[in-house]
């Protein structure tokens, strides 16, 4: 029994550590691409030399380059003083009346893979795409599954508010992003509606279907030697980020909810529990369900009807003037 005890606290220790090493200290992404190297989209940089990028196209396979770019300057900082790089993409209309939409992006990924969440909104919507902490162009040397990052979203919502004054502002967030919008609207009454794709209800709940997944046994112990080894690491209780909490606090906003019915990252309840949890039983919630799809993958699984989703969400949750 003693060697089965220590057998024991020794595997959950080695998938605390693991697990949070994977999220916390990952290695940025190698995707650069750019709006213009992607669509030929025109766009500002936010917090760095636009000219910079021109460095990139040296790379081949803009998805693989070896480093992301210019690194975010000291003009855009969150309130711990993290430099925040970003792109502000005008809408394609031209319409200075247009809302804006934020995208925000998921663990381990960067501003360029939420290229194809921009490509259907181009037209209507002025965009932002950033950089989280520890991620892409920003500065930072640790990740907190959004309990840091909101800190990050909401500079992004001060610039946009100090430099553009949007009529209203919508943001779109993929899986970690989905729980940093949250939060941020939550806190926020400046953010008008949220779209959360991929987004789990609980930390807790997505690490144990990860364990579960790969077939690891303990799952729910080792999901929450998982949060223990981030404590540890980030000094923080990254279940303060669970959207499940944000969610009853954003009063009669709309959020619409795209889940992926094979994510194998995110409970199969998750959707259940974040409707359940807002506000009015989940009155102002729509939920949209990519049957095939993977985790963070519905825009491409399910393209045409993924645009129609969030096109017809935002026209009706967002003021359009002329």
């Amino acid at each position: 029994m003693a060697l089965s005890l220590v057998a024991l606290v020794a595997y959950l220790a080695f998938i605390g550590y693991d697990g949070s090493q994977a999220f916390a200290a990952h290695e940025r992404s190698g995707d650069c691409r750019t709006p213009t190297s992607a669509f030929g989209w025109a766009y500002e940089a936010i917090n760095y030399d636009l000219a910079s990028d021109q460095q990139l196209d040296a790379f081949p396979d803009r998805t693989e380059c070896p480093r992301a770019g210019q690194t975010a300057g000291a003009d855009l900082t969150a309130s711990d003083g993290v430099r925040i790089a970003g792109w502000y993409i005008p809408a394609g209309n031209g319409s200075a009346a247009a809302p804006t939409v934020v995208l925000a992006h998921g663990n381990g990924k960067t501003k360029s893979e939420m290229l194809d969440w921009a490509e259907p909104l181009h037209a209507d919507y002025n965009l932002v795409l950033f950089d989280f902490r520890n991620h892409g162009q920003s500065s930072g040397d640790i990740t907190t599954l959004g309990v840091r990052e909101v800190r990050d979203l909401q500079a992004i919502v001060d610039w946009l508010e100090r430099t553009k004054s949007p009529p209203s502002i919508a943001v779109l967030g993929v899986s970690m992003g989905g729980a940093t919008a949250i939060d941020e609207a939550a806190r926020d009454e400046r953010v008008a509606a949220v779209i959360l794709d991929s987004t789990h209800a609980t930390l807790v709940g997505a690490m144990q279907r990860q364990l579960e997944s790969r077939g690891l046994p303990l799952a729910l112990p080792g999901a929450w030697s998982i949060l223990l080894g981030g404590l540890l690491r980030t000094g923080e209780d990254l279940s303060l980020a669970d959207p499940v909490q944000a969610i009853g606090r954003i009063g009669n906003r709309p959020v619409l909810i795209v889940e992926a019915g094979e994510d194998d990252a995110v409970s199969p309840t998750d959707t259940t529990e974040l409707k359940g949890a807002a506000p009015e039983k989940g009155a102002r919630v729509e939920l949209r369900t990519c049957p095939k799809a993977k985790h963070g993958e519905s825009v491409e699984t399910c393209s045409s009807e993924y645009a129609g989703w969030v096109l017809g969400f935002l026209e009706r949750s967002l003021p359009h003037g002329q």
